[in-house]
Order: C-alpha cells, then structure tokens, then sequence
C-alpha cells in the first residue's frame, strides 16, 4: 500500500512538472519555447510590417488573454493532462513502438522481409520523415473531423472550442477522452508507417529530427505554427493559405460565426481541408470573438470542462437509441428532420 501511494505521488509530481519540461525541453511540444520566441518575433514583425506596431503590444499585453478565466483553465488543463496520463489513464496510453513490433512481425512472417545499405538508410530515412508527417497530419484532421462530425464526440471536442481567448496554452486545452482516442489513432499510424518501412528496409533508418521532433513539424512550428492559438492575427496571403494552414486560418477555425464552423480543420497542411471542401481562406481578419455561442459560459468551470461533455454525450446517445428502437418495428428510415439534427453542422 505504501508502495503504491509513493509510487502515485511519484507520477503526479512528473506530471505536474511535465508542462516545463515540455516547454524548456522538448521540441515536439506545440508550446517549445523556440516556438514562442520565433512565434512571437514573427508576429511582431508582421504588425510592424503593416503599421499595427501598438496593436501588437496592445495585444501581447492584453491581460484578458492571459489572465482571463477561459486562459487560467487553459493552464490548469496543461497541468491537469499529464497528471491524469501518468495515473489513472496510464492504462490507456497506446506505444506506437508496440503496433510497429507487430506490424514488423505480421509482416516478416509472410516470409520477406528487406534491407538497406549505409549508403541509403539516410534518404530512406528523410523519405519516412516526410511519410510520417504527411500521415499524421492526415490522421489529425481526419480525428479533428470526426469530432466535428459526430454529436457525441462533439460534447468533448467543445472543450477545445469553448476558450473565449486563444493564448500559447490552448493547444493543449482538450478533453481526457479526446485524447485518447486521437492518440490511439496517432500511434496506430505511426506504428503501422515505421514497422512497414522496418519490415521493408531494416532497422537502420531513423527518422530525420531537431530537438526531438520532425523535422518538417519542427519548420512548420517554427514558421509561427505557435500562433494559431494566440492573439495575433497572422495570415500568409491566399496562395500560400491554399496549401498551408496559418494563424489566421486556425482562428477562423475557433470563431463563433456560423460561417466559419467546421471550416479549417487541418493541423500543418491545408490540402485535407481543400480536397474535402472545408478550406476556408480569410479576407482580411474576420473574426471577432472566439467560442460555442452562449454555451461558452458554462466552460468557465473546470468541473464542467471535465464532466459535462460525458453527461451530454450519454444523453444524446439515449436519445438516439430511442429513435433506432421507435423505428425497429416497421424498419422504417429516420425522418428528414432527425437525419438533419444528427448532421447538423456543429460550431466552431
């Protein structure tokens, strides 16, 4: 007993520590430090570029956007994550090296398997960078959608989409149960992708990364991918845009315009949202606050960030078994009304 409270205490303290060592430490964390620091010098240089020098230190200094409610829980989340991760969901937690061993395996004893010279292990290697990246930010806006899409999921993509300002630590603001099911996907993918590539060339290559992450993820984040959850209004310009997803184009993703839900849901590249008509390019800065309409207000209590998106989940999913057994007798169709209260468009 006394081994397992240590043990428990032990993980809490690394999981509330974690949130500095990501942002000193680790380049795989959207909110690395180098990523702030460019982040910032490019927005600053951007609104010196247009004239809006005080609106951008108007903004940087904005305490609404810092020290606001919305903000002081996108802090406590950023803590809260790693905590729950390390202790209570650490059983939920899903090694993309285990689905890679098992790729490898299944693949192996179909009776071939490759190998790769010194020689080339170093292309190969930038190949599978390129491979990894394409098809995790994929993957992340193929989830991203399915949230959207889906009234059950949606109760706890709300969470994300219920920040009334967009600070650093917003990128983190999601919901225990989100996470594991997109970090459930996220290793699968990435398990399936190297044990493939393993299967095929051997254990010699290795994926080509600054700082602990991707290379290509660590170009995009550099570039300012830090501030798609900020303040600053940043827009790379439409022909730029149609290919890569920029700080501007992510607000219009958080918006509370009704034309803007579901739009913009990629992570780095805007090709998904452009193949599957969801890109929505921004003319001049149209949004003008950020949220789920009134709802937004409940979500200025962590109790409810935690718990309601389960309660409005389980009800709406009774709702729907309801529906299913009303129609079971006749196997009569849901009406047009109810088919449309199911896809309706959610917000942000």
């Amino acid at each position: 007993m006394l081994d397992w409270i240590g043990d428990t205490a032990l993980r809490i303290a690394a999981g509330a520590f974690f949130p500095l060592k990501e942002f000193l430490l680790d380049g795989s964390s959207r909110y690395f430090w180098l990523y702030c620091l460019s982040g910032l010098l490019i927005a600053a240089f951007g609104y010196q570029k247009h004239g809006q020098a005080k609106a951008f230190e108007a903004e940087l200094k904005d305490k609404n956007v810092w020290l606001s409610q919305s903000a002081l829980n996108d802090y406590a989340i950023i803590v809260i994550a790693p905590i729950l991760r390390l202790t209570v969901l650490s059983w939920t937690v899903l090694n993309w090296k285990t689905v890679s061993a098992v790729t490898v395996s299944a693949l192996t004893s179909i009776g071939v398997a490759g190998t790769v010279t010194d020689g080339t292990a170093i292309g190969l290697g930038v190949v599978l960078t390129l491979v990894l990246f394409v098809a995790d930010d994929f993957a992340r806006w193929f989830m991203h959608y399915i949230f959207h899409s889906v009234p059950e999921l949606w109760e706890f993509h709300k969470v994300h989409h219920s920040a009334e300002v967009l600070n650093f630590a917003t990128s983190e603001r999601h919901h225990p149960f989100e996470l594991i099911i997109s970090g459930g996907m996220l290793a699968v993918v990435h398990g399936l992708i190297n044990g493939t590539f393993i299967w095929a060339f051997g254990d010699k290559l290795t994926v080509a990364t600054l700082a602990g992450a991707n290379i290509f993820l660590f170009a995009f984040n550099l570039g300012g991918g830090v501030l798609r959850h900020s303040p600053f209004w940043i827009s790379f310009g439409p022909r730029i845009e149609k290919w890569v997803i920029s700080p501007a184009m992510h607000q219009i993703h958080h918006s509370d315009k009704e034309q803007h839900f579901d739009r913009n849901m990629g992570g780095s590249l805007a090709v998904w949202d452009r193949m599957f008509g969801t890109l929505h390019i921004p003319e001049g800065r149209e949004v003008e606050q950020y949220g789920i309409g009134p709802e937004t207000v409940e979500y200025r209590s962590l109790a409810v960030i935690y718990f309601k998106p389960f309660i409005a989940a389980f009800a709406l999913m009774k709702r729907r078994l309801r529906s299913h057994d009303r129609t079971r007798p006749s196997q009569a169709p849901a009406s047009a009304s109810a088919r449309a209260s199911i896809s309706q468009p959610t917000p942000g």
